[in-house]
């Protein structure tokens, strides 16, 4: 049985705890970074992805790149990947693999088994040198010092350095008294016999090989502390300083420069001239970092971190100091909170990070988070850090783009705030607007008789109107406020009259949901309280009021068809009409709290995530479980695009967002059949962008194109094994079965298989390809170059050339007489299919017609043409073109099989859409030659008969659905 939702891709993925690899090739810099399973290229002018490689069974620990060629370490053995292909696979090691070093065509790896294996290239069978480190000697980095022919630099765990000739396999020297701790990172720099070592004391060392004395020393260059400790610190050892895990140096012209990180996040940035700190990146990045790279000759400074970023920085300012030029960053933390934005191209996070993100689901450099105001020249000035200044983590979220470019459009609720934020989404920035509680003495009095914990009273739900005027508040004692998104000023409260006309608030307990329908007529609120509350949204009166018998944890409305769903802590779900005021449905099943409900578009599904791992489909109108999906990792939120195309999760511990495409929109829905048991799922992998003409057949879907042989893959965030692989849970008291995935049948041609011989069955191609099919002449005039094309380079005068479709310049070798006779004599060698038989593609366009036409199978040509382009088909049909009925026996005769084609593929019901297409665009070319000649207006009569009865069948199944509707639609006003 087929997954419902099927792994598209990960989002949110930039970097990971392991050292980038740089390269340079012509004028262009391009990094490699690790996340995960997989690595990706980004190029360094930009930070635009390039490449995404293949996905793993374990996690990289180390990266390498020459070239076209990417080594990865993954384990004990090492990838080699050409582009994205893996070409090889390096193992010799018994232990993991600690860093990996290129030099021209050897490939040097560093294991935690004390061995230093130098590779040749090409060769997996054996290393060409294989070094036993001492005991006693636990490696831990390496580096070659520059003009060290086959030298390398070993660094280890007790903080001892040595110089070894890897060809030779020799130890030259043993270098010892560095300073406290292990040896961390070790890096070339541009002096000569000169190399920075990274201690974990937090020094930072430079030291001289050729006389081993130290030429320099810097205490806390992990950057832990204030700017003064550091200055302080830069003589004198500042005891846990924190580990210098990574040092690069400046080059060109200016100030010799040092930059250094550790665990701090900081970027500690030293003059070497003066051998004082030049200067201090504070909150360069929120988590430890892992490399450093300045760009050679550039004041340019690359960074990565373990907080799932990377940044560039400038040093152009007059003091020296540092800005930040450009980055790429994802979430440091999991992300907890989602809501599909508009149409569905944008995604909204937030997380545990107490960040806010906007994500891309078509185009990745177009992801990025909203701004929360000028924290960094705030924090600066009040010597804090940026995330301390940073708003609380997002506990709720809503969003309306009715507005969007009149004022601020999205609402968010922060954890422990009593204060709800607007943001204006159009300028990804914090909105002007801040709703806090009414301050009033008067609206305090007349809501509660103690104000001041209704004041102090944490948000924790909020809402926007339809229109996106109003915006809804609900809080931690009950109350829910009303207002205005223009000018953030307060429109009332919903309050309940008890006894005496005394005002208490909308929930006994915590409001944890609320909205409006469609008409800003009716307002929904729930609470853990355990009611559903309906208010007239004007008049902010109690409509009505049903008791769910258990606290609700989540709610999903509907505003098109009042229907409302409700999350209990009894893991039940309950479905109200809010205009009848009752319950609708019931569903149980799920094992685990709930996390999340959504409503389809459409109200025919309801889906449910929760912490037991799975997300739940129910069909609504069925009243029954549509299917388990079993995603192995317990899922923290939920959210279904507008047009039903893409699911969007979020899981415990994983730092991304995972997309999910709906099967039943772009494959066959016979696959999906309503079961209660769990059907597995992998979570996906970070994919590689795909264009049309690298998948021929492949599907669009919101501007992305989808594979139909896309292949799923794990998360990058985990080291387990294929979540898909472990055996179903028990559902409903019955022990599940795992679930195989099966392949759609399909036809000889790559068509979908009908279901029914009698139903008609589209091609599945995308819709451009076939639609273009019917309006070639508006899209070649459209296309038609503004300047006169160039004439070409004429050719030598004796070298005769031949007609083609393309328009290529096709050289014919010179024919003797006799042959020369003989074409003009047999008018059948004439013609120009004969003539460009063997020169061109259109050969193959006819060939298969004519085997098809002799066989009665037209499966090979129907598959050609289901690859063909638009252009390209209009191209072969134009060749056929008649110009004289004598000398065109081969034209009338393709012509004809042509037709019995269209015949073919029409009596089966199959590709039915690219079918009409093709039969519009070869009556638009041959018209006039079918209805001159008496037998294509045979054929095209029995063409004319057969489409007759098939539309006529299809016309009236749709007449009657639309008398149906009709019929009902009327009932209902």
């Amino acid at each position: 049985m087929q997954a419902l939702f099927q792994p598209f891709r990960a989002l949110g993925y930039i970097s990971d705890d392991v050292p980038f690899a740089v390269q340079r090739r012509g004028k262009e810099t391009f990094v490699t970074v690790s996340v995960g399973k997989a690595w990706q290229v980004y190029s360094c002018s930009k930070l635009g992805v390039r490449l995404v490689g293949p996905q793993f069974q374990h996690n990289v620990k180390a990266l390498a790149s020459r070239g076209d060629l990417t080594f990865a370490a993954v384990k004990n053995s090492i990838i080699v990947c050409q582009r994205v292909h893996r070409i090889g696979t390096y193992s010799g090691h018994t232990g993991s693999i600690i860093q990996l070093l290129t030099l021209g065509d050897i490939l040097l790896s560093l294991g935690s088994d004390r061995k230093l294996l130098v590779w040749a290239d090409g060769i997996y069978d054996a290393p060409k040198v294989t070094i036993d480190l001492p005991e006693g000697f636990t490696p831990t980095c390496m580096a070659h010092p520059d003009t060290y022919l086959n030298k390398v630099v070993v660094g280890s765990q007790e903080g001892k350095l040595q110089l070894w000739n890897f060809l030779s396999g020799k130890m030259l020297y043993d270098f010892s008294g560095l300073g406290e701790g292990a040896v961390k990172c070790i890096i070339s720099s541009p002096a000569l016999d000169v190399v920075g070592v990274g201690l974990s004391g937090g020094q930072a060392v430079l030291l001289n090989l050729k006389f081993n004395e130290i030429v320099a020393s810097f205490a806390n260059a992990a950057g832990v502390g204030s700017g003064d400790q550091l200055r302080a610190s830069a003589t004198k050892p500042k005891p846990g300083g924190g580990a210098c895990t990574c040092i690069a140096f400046r080059t060109g012209g200016g100030v010799p420069l040092m930059a250094a990180g550790g665990g701090a996040g900081v970027i500690t940035v030293w003059n070497l001239e003066e051998r004082r700190l030049h200067t201090i990146v504070k909150d360069a990045h929120d988590g430890s970092l892992t490399s450093l790279y300045f760009f050679p000759g550039e004041p340019l400074l690359m960074s990565a971190a373990a907080d799932n970023s990377l940044k560039h920085w400038l040093f152009d300012s007059a003091d020296g100091t540092a800005r930040l030029l450009r980055f790429r960053s994802g979430h440091s933390a999991p992300p907890s909170c989602l809501k599909f934005y508009g149409t569905g191209n944008k995604l909204l996070s937030a997380g545990q990070d107490r960040a806010f993100r906007v994500f891309s689901v078509i185009q990745d450099q177009q992801s990025r988070e909203v701004s929360q105001g000028h924290i960094a020249h705030k924090a600066k000035r009040m010597r804090l850090a940026q995330q301390d200044l940073k708003l609380p983590r997002v506990v709720g979220m809503d969003a309306c783009q009715v507005r969007e470019k009149d004022w601020c459009n999205v609402i968010t609720a922060h954890q422990g705030h009593a204060a709800a934020y607007t943001w204006r989404l159009q300028n990804f920035t914090l909105g002007e607007h801040v709703l806090k509680p009414p301050t009033s003495k008067k609206r305090k009095a007349d809501r509660y008789p103690d104000a001041d914990h209704q004041a102090a009273a944490a948000v924790t739900a909020v809402g926007m109107s339809q229109c996106g005027n109003y915006g809804l508040v609900g809080r931690a004692n009950g109350a829910v406020d009303r207002y205005n998104m223009q000018s953030g000023l307060h429109r009332g409260s919903y309050n309940k009259v008890g006894e005496a006309k005394r005002r208490a608030a909308a929930h006994d307990s915590s409001v944890t949901g609320l909205a409006a329908d469609a008409c800003n007529k009716v307002l929904v609120t729930t609470g853990l309280d355990g009611r559903l509350c309906m208010w007239d949204f004007k008049q902010q009166r109690l409509q009505g009021e049903v008791a769910v018998g258990s606290a609700v944890a989540c709610m999903a409305h509907h505003p098109a068809t009042s229907l409302v769903a409700l999350a209990a802590d009894d893991l039940v779900l309950r479905m109200y009409d809010v205009e009848a005021v009752r319950m609708v449905r019931r569903f149980k099943g799920h094992k685990d709290r709930v996390t999340g409900v959504v409503i389809s578009q459409d109200a025919r599904w309801l889906l449910s995530s929760s912490m037991d791992g799975t997300v739940r489909v129910w069909d609504i109108p069925a009243a029954c479980c549509l299917q388990v999906v079993k995603l192995g990792s317990p899922v923290t939120g939920v959210q279904l695009s507008p047009s039903q195309d893409l699911l969007a999760t979020c899981h415990v511990k994983r730092r991304g967002i995972y997309l999910w495409y709906n099967h039943l929109m772009f494959g066959s829905g016979a696959d999906i059949q309503p079961s209660t048991r769990p059907v597995n799922a992998a979570l996906p992998s970070i994919a590689t962008g795909h264009t049309e003409s690298d998948l021929p057949n492949g599907r669009h879907m919101n501007g992305v194109t989808l594979n139909g042989s896309l292949q799923s893959g794990t998360d990058p965030d985990s080291d387990s094994d294929d979540f898909g692989e472990e055996p179903a849970a028990e559902v409903d008291g019955e022990p599940g079965a795992e679930c195989s995935i099966e392949h759609r049948h399909t036809q000889a041609s790559g068509a979908p298989q009908p279901l029914e011989p009698e139903l008609v069955t589209l091609s599945l191609l995308p819709r451009s390809q076939w639609q273009s099919l019917v309006h070639l002449d508006a899209i070649k005039a459209r296309s038609k170059p503004v300047q006169p094309p160039t004439k070409p380079a004429n050719a030598p005068f004796f070298l005769p050339t031949v007609a083609g479709v393309h328009g290529d310049a096709l050289f014919e070798p010179t024919a003797s007489q006799d042959q020369t006779d003989d074409q003009t004599d047999n008018p059948s060698t004439s013609s120009r299919i004969n003539r460009s038989a063997g020169q061109d593609s259109s050969s193959r366009f006819v060939e298969l017609l004519r085997s098809g036409d002799e066989s009665g199978d037209f499966s090979d040509f129907v598959t050609l043409l289901r690859r063909m382009s638009p252009t390209a088909i209009g191209q072969e049909f134009r060749a056929l073109e008649v110009l004289d009925i004598e000398s065109s026996v081969d034209e009338l005769a393709a012509l004809g099989s042509l037709l019995i084609m269209v015949k073919s593929e029409l009596e089966s019901n199959s590709n039915f859409e690219f079918i009409q297409a093709v039969l519009k665009l070869l009556l638009q070319i041959h018209g006039d030659t079918i209805m001159q000649q008496p037998d294509l207006q045979h054929k095209a009569q029995d063409v004319q008969r057969v489409l007759a009865k098939g539309w006529s069948r299809i016309d009236q199944l749709l007449q009657s659905a639309r008398c149906m509707l009709g019929f009902f639609g009327n009932l209902q006003t």
